[in-house]
């Protein structure tokens, strides 16, 4: 069981499904159709992970994002977290350019922002009221290049989106979760554009479109975190979540990698970083 899954992503050209537990500092991966589950010890709590465009990843990690090599065991830090962003970063995703989205962890209901990391290493606050960042994205919508960030104070989020400088226009709510019992956490696409999205402490995942509330998964889990398509069809959903409290009489799956079949939808290849 994990402590404190996060940060699922299949890595569609090794068949590979990353994620980590933030509580005991570890990067997990599992090869498609090999039951080995492999371990690398980060020197910090990840909480971010990305697939780059040479095979490597970008994981967010306490002070800064870190290209990491899992097969080499290496470990390099890319960048340093901008001040203004806070005292670390949380969940992250490529653009379709090949940029990365990043913002602020809060643990609670706290000043917090969104930003920018360029391919070519420059940083620009992308909305400087999300208080904490999770489940970002980058996606066509009806021919509009968009950009959604979840906001686990809030809703999920999207904006008109400009990959070559970072910027953005005028935000809208995307999912509203205003009716739905849980907070936006980690999301995923699917190839007809529609955003899954984990909510923490709602037992459920819900999918959202351009229209609204499309459906809702019931989960048996109480905190799931994040969710990925993936196998090599990558028509599974996979999901993880924070592990139950220690001395729990019945853990039942809370910390379990689950995944879900028949949903009678695929995922789209993850967008990575880099040139």
């Amino acid at each position: 069981m994990l402590g404190w899954g996060e940060s699922l992503v299949w890595d569609d050209e090794r068949n590979r499904l990353y994620f980590v537990d933030c509580a005991k500092y570890t990067l997990h991966w599992l090869d498609d159709g090999d039951p080995e589950l492999h371990t690398m010890q980060m020197s910090s709590m990840p909480t971010g992970v990305v697939p780059t465009r040479d095979g490597r990843l970008v994981v967010v990690l306490h002070d800064g994002l870190y290209v990491v090599d899992p097969d080499a065991g290496q470990e390099t830090l890319l960048t340093r977290i901008p001040e203004a962003l806070g005292e670390r970063a949380n969940d992250a995703c490529a653009d379709l350019d090949g940029n990365l989205i990043t913002g602020t962890l809060n643990l609670g209901p706290a000043a917090g922002s969104t930003w920018w990391h360029s391919k070519a290493g420059e940083w620009r606050r992308v909305d400087d009221d999300i208080s904490n960042t999770n489940g970002p994205a980058a996606i066509v919508l009806d021919g509009e290049m968009t950009l959604i960030v979840g906001d686990t104070s809030a809703h999920y989020f999207s904006y008109p989106y400009d990959p070559a400088t970072g910027t953005v226009g005028a935000r809208r709510v995307f999912g509203d979760v205003t009716d739905l019992d849980g907070g936006p956490d980690g999301s995923t696409v699917d190839s007809d554009d529609g955003l899954w999205c984990a909510l923490f402490g709602g037992s459920q995942l819900a999918r959202f479109t351009t229209a609204g509330l499309e459906r809702t998964v019931a989960l048996p889990v109480v905190n799931p975190t994040d969710v990925t398509f993936g196998g090599p069809a990558l028509d599974r959903l996979y999901v993880v979540s924070v592990g139950p409290p220690p001395g729990s009489p019945a853990p039942g799956l809370d910390g379990a990698l689950l995944v879900i079949d028949g949903l009678d939808v695929r995922g789209r290849p993850e967008p990575r970083f880099g040139s």
